[in-house]
């Protein structure tokens, strides 16, 4: 894995206030407790501040629920 994905893992274990061995690729709304509204909030909010607001104006980040989702919208969007 690049050191981009492994910075946005770490980004998402500090913003769910969990152990970033915790997070991983399959990491989702499913399987992540504190994966909850606030916790939603919280990645988005910190994703957004690492990619210097580029991701407000990306509504399918709204209704992310998983890491994998995650990924490939900033994908999609060229950002990683």
């Amino acid at each position: 894995m690049s050191n981009i994905k492994d910075e946005i893992l770490e980004i998402i274990s500090k913003a769910l206030e969990v152990d970033n061995k915790k997070i991983d690729f399959d990491s989702s709304v499913e399987n992540v407790d504190e994966w909850d509204s606030l916790g939603h909030l919280s990645i988005l909010v910190s994703l957004d501040k690492k990619f210097n607001g580029n991701l407000a104006g990306i509504k399918e980040m709204a209704s992310v629920d998983s890491v994998k989702s995650i990924f490939k919208i900033l994908e999609n969007n060229n950002l990683i």
